[in-house]
């Protein structure tokens, strides 16, 4: 019976290696592409002669909420974001954020500046290079006081692996579990 248990401990030790080498050389990664659009400004008209005109742009936040699990802190995540189009930015902000800001269908209405933004934001230029901490996060867009619709495609991909040090821990324990188990077995042979 002895037996058996060290022979089940060495296959569980042997698992372990196994699942841990996998890890190691298998990457999760994906990506695709979006549309995504700037709010449209609102315009109070003042005097025609004066052309004073009083425009009011927002910054618009993501309807749906990205998750990130517990789990991503045994992991080295990385989340990049690209777009093209001048003077438009993309940011990352808190979930809860969006109590400042208004539903209006598809997306909601932040006014400029109420969002703390996590990373993005003004000074992004183009691209995000985020790794994600757990949590509940909204994308929000902004730019420049332009009255035109601006929409404009977004880039994204991930890239997802496990991190070294529990790799190493994984593959140190498997290893204890392997080779203890079979010194164990062929000593009990001997006796």
């Amino acid at each position: 019976m002895k037996k058996l248990i060290f022979i089940l401990i060495g296959a569980f030790g042997l698992l372990i290696l196994l699942f841990s080498g996998f890890l190691i050389t298998n990457n999760l990664s994906g990506g695709g592409d979006v549309n995504a659009m700037l709010p449209p400004c609102t315009v109070e008209e003042g005097f025609p002669i004066l052309n004073d005109d009083e425009v009011t742009c927002y910054w618009g936040m993501s309807k749906d909420i990205l998750e990130i699990p517990d789990e991503v802190i045994a992991a080295n995540v990385d989340v990049n974001i690209k777009w093209e189009k001048d003077n438009v930015w993309i940011g990352i902000a808190e979930a809860n954020e969006v109590d400042k800001c208004e539903l209006k269908g598809e997306y909601y209405e932040c006014p400029k500046d109420s969002i703390n933004i996590l990373i993005g934001g003004s000074s992004s230029n183009g691209e995000i290079i985020w790794n994600p901490e757990p949590g509940e996060y909204r994308f929000v867009v902004g730019g420049d006081d332009v009255q035109t619709l601006q929409q404009f495609n977004v880039e994204w991909g991930y890239n997802v692996s496990i991190k070294s040090g529990l790799a190493m821990v994984l593959m140190v324990v498997g290893g204890i579990l392997l080779v203890g188990s079979v010194v164990i077995i062929l000593k009990m042979k001997e006796n």
